[in-house]
């Protein structure tokens, strides 16, 4: 992701081929399994309790289902689901933070480096489509073309 004079960052990656768009937007995905997992987990807990816990209650599996459809949907490198995932978390983050703001005390550092990855996975993506139109439109390379072309 990073040239030898350059560190990699994780949280703004920069893109020089398509390998480094794939590791930027599979940032998106694991961000997104993150999310379906850690909701289908709080939703399952929800169900044996009385109340729903830091107001996740069992509809929450509406949420996950979401999450690991967009999981995947990134995973094949789908633009618009990666800008829904990105949508969906800020929205939830936006409902959490009006609804429990006692919820985001510890939560906050999380929330930061989850709509860090998301945004990555939104990046990556378009890098990749730009990547993978660069390579359609460019003409392969010819052993010697560059010598015959001299000589003409």
């Amino acid at each position: 992701m990073a040239s030898r004079n350059q560190p990699v960052r994780w949280y703004w990656p920069t893109f020089g081929n398509v390998a480094d768009a794939v590791q930027a937007s599979n940032q998106g995905m694991w961000a997104a399994v993150f999310c379906a997992v850690v909701t289908a987990i709080m939703a399952t807990v929800s169900i044996f309790t009385a109340a729903g816990i830091a107001g996740i209650h069992p509809s929450a599996y509406l949420d996950a289902v979401l999450f690991a459809v967009i999981a995947w949907r990134i995973h094949a490198r789908s633009k618009g689901f990666a800008i829904a995932g990105l949508c969906l978390f800020v929205i939830e983050k936006i409902f959490q933070i009006v609804t429990q703001p006692e919820s985001m005390r510890f939560g906050i550092f999380l929330g930061i480096i989850l709509l860090l990855c998301f945004i990555s996975g939104v990046r990556g993506n378009f890098a990749y489509h730009r990547f993978m139109a660069e390579a359609e439109v460019a003409p392969p390379a010819l052993p010697g073309a560059e010598s015959r072309a001299r000589d003409i």
